[in-house]
């Protein structure tokens, strides 16, 4: 089977490169490869070199980006987003603020846990604590509610398939390997399943599953 052959790699985006090297060493060795960094006015340029990272951000520095850039929170939306170093549990509004958020690391976690958790976001595994994906699925859960009808849609035998396969929070990559498809035809049905069910990300289309897919 055919696969994509693209690397995931994920880039630290910062304005102190200094500082926040520092602070990602022990991270990044434990991690076994390195995290470089990205300063914001060269992500906001349409490289198509960029289209493959992962932006981590460290929570501490994420009101000084935002100050430096007004323009940044709509280049978070084209990028998988990982936070680390925060202090404590964020609101809903302030998770929706970072994007296609794939990972959060509070500060009183380990490095290894942190890379550990880092190398299953390369893999495109979500790596949020359990209260911040019900907090998430809960504020979809009412959004998609609101704004599909089951009896208005009109999906595949294939695309229930892969919504089955988003509920137990499969990869594009396990989904592939289960179905027998490459993951660009994964991708493909994710298209058109966010199209259908007017969400956007997979998160949304997991909670219009968990309402309308009887098991």
């Amino acid at each position: 089977m055919n696969r994509s052959s693209y690397a995931r790699v994920i880039y630290t985006l910062t304005l102190d490169p200094l500082n926040i090297t520092q602070k990602l060493k022990v991270i990044e060795h434990h991690f076994e490869r390195a995290i470089p960094s990205i300063a914001p006015k060269e992500l906001m340029k349409a490289n198509p070199k960029h289209r493959n990272k992962i932006l981590l951000l460290h929570y501490s520095e994420h009101q000084a980006l935002l100050k430096a850039l007004k323009q940044l929170p709509l280049a978070w939306k084209k990028f998988e987003t990982v936070l680390i170093g925060v202090p404590q549990r964020l609101s809903t509004e302030a998770l929706l603020s970072f994007g296609d958020l794939k990972a959060i690391f509070y500060h009183d976690q380990s490095p290894q846990e942190i890379a550990h958790g880092l190398n299953q976001v390369v893999n495109g595994v979500n790596w949020l604590p359990r209260n911040v994906t019900s907090q998430l699925l809960h504020y979809y859960r009412n959004v998609v509610d609101t704004h599909t009808s089951p009896v208005t849609v009109d999906l595949t035998i294939r695309e229930i398939q892969v919504l089955r396969y988003l509920q137990n929070g499969s990869s594009n990559h396990q989904i592939a390997e289960d179905m027998f498809i490459s993951e660009y035809t994964v991708k493909s049905h994710l298209y058109q399943i966010y199209k259908k069910l007017a969400v956007k990300n997979r998160l949304q289309a997991t909670a219009w599953a968990d309402l309308h897919l009887n098991e």
